[in-house]
């Protein structure tokens, strides 16, 4: 019984991948990358590293006084490292923090394929998206990597706000990189002394 079983199991997987449906675990890619954010005549640069639910990002410019933001979503809290005080801060986590990774976008009503094109080195398939954002209809570009399904870059239809991800490095990231280093001081000491 247990062969049968076994086999069942791997025809259902080369079923899924032929007809392109890809496991939700698939989606916990690790890589690091340069993460360009445009927002208006904002942009914030950083480099970023991910593990599943765990994130890291290095600023060029420091963001709400941080040089680096550690994002664990298991934790329920991001952790802003405050490297020049030596000192870190630990807060809810923000929309913002987020990191988006998937193939589909949040609120997404239909997407329809472009074209092929190469982006950054990477086989992408692109797409016009369009997504249910608080009521309206918005409509996106996104490129999309053949072989991740990463969503390597996203604009906005109007060209208002764009996410790009430059020299991807799909690899296996430590998990000290998501962890607190132990030389900071907690710049609010009395959340240590909560239960």
């Amino acid at each position: 019984m247990e062969p049968r079983v076994s086999i069942c199991l791997f025809l259902i997987g080369l079923l899924s991948i032929a007809i392109g449906v890809v496991p939700e675990s698939a989606t916990a890619l690790d890589f690091s990358a340069e993460r360009i954010v445009k927002n208006g005549a904002s942009v914030i640069t950083a480099h970023v590293n991910a593990k599943g639910d765990r994130w890291r990002f290095e600023y060029a410019q420091p963001q709400r006084g941080a040089s680096v933001m550690i994002v664990r979503m298991d934790k329920k809290h991001s952790w802003l490292i405050l490297s020049k005080r030596r000192q870190y801060l630990e807060i809810p986590i923000a929309a913002d923090h987020i990191l988006a990774v998937t193939e589909n976008m949040d609120g997404e009503v239909s997407r329809e394929l472009v074209g092929d094109e190469t982006l950054n080195g990477h086989p992408t398939e692109l797409f016009e998206v369009t997504v249910a954002e608080q009521g309206e209809t918005r409509r996106y570009y996104r490129w999309v990597t053949k072989a991740e399904r990463f969503p390597l870059k996203t604009v906005s239809k109007q060209g208002k706000w764009s996410e790009e991800f430059r020299r991807v490095i799909f690899t296996e990231q430590s998990p000290f990189l998501f962890e607190l280093p132990r030389r900071l001081d907690n710049a609010n000491p009395s959340a240590d002394t909560q239960p």
